[in-house]
């Protein structure tokens, strides 16, 4: 929760910053629309074959348009990642984002997750958006996994450009005791 609410106060330092606004694009269509999360580092210990859920920041756009996600993608993916889902789900339905989770939370958690495509997220202009972005894996082999940034597709004012955003988040996945994965209790994930 902690760190949730520094994101927060970034992205609000970043819209009250005067002449606060994103630079031209360039010619590969890279142009920064969404405040770029500073350098904040977490870690984890999970299970191989575990659902994994690792939450995007707190989207702000900077920009006097509305920016709409077109797809979000694991830059550096590793080969032992399977990606299950990226969805976006409701601040107002969980009542605050997070930073990582663990279970397929939209079965788990049915009122709490309600998933819709990545490309209904849309944040207005200079404001901060009413979605978060959840990325949903798995990691087979047991290592060290680093979950540094993601590329973010969107459409803005009529064109589309993209963008990178920070997480540097790492995961050490090692194997389960057997027998097996352990479910995780419904009131450790929901809420």
């Amino acid at each position: 929760m902690r760190r949730l609410v520094l994101y927060v106060a970034v992205a609000a330092l970043l819209a009250a910053a005067p002449g606060c606004s994103s630079p031209a694009p360039r010619r590969d269509g890279r142009r920064v629309v969404l405040a770029v999360q500073p350098v904040i580092t977490d870690g984890y210990t999970r299970n191989t074959d575990e659902i994994v859920d690792i939450g995007l920041p707190p989207l702000h756009n900077l920009t006097g348009h509305a920016v709409r996600l077109l797809s979000v993608q694991w830059v550096g993916q590793p080969a032992s990642a399977r990606i299950i889902r990226i969805y976006g789900s409701a601040y107002a339905d969980l009542g605050h984002g997070f930073i990582g989770a663990e279970g397929n939370l939209p079965i788990a958690c049915p009122g709490w997750y309600q998933p819709v495509p990545v490309t209904s997220v849309v944040t207005p202009p200079h404001r901060d958006s009413r979605w978060f972005v959840v990325i949903s894996f798995t990691l087979t082999k047991p290592g060290f996994y680093h979950f540094n940034r993601v590329k973010i597709r969107y459409v803005t004012d009529g064109h589309r450009g993209w963008q990178y955003q920070n997480l540097y988040t790492s995961y050490k996945i090692v194997n389960p005791p057997l027998p097996g994965p352990v479910p995780i209790p419904r009131s450790g994930i929901c809420g």
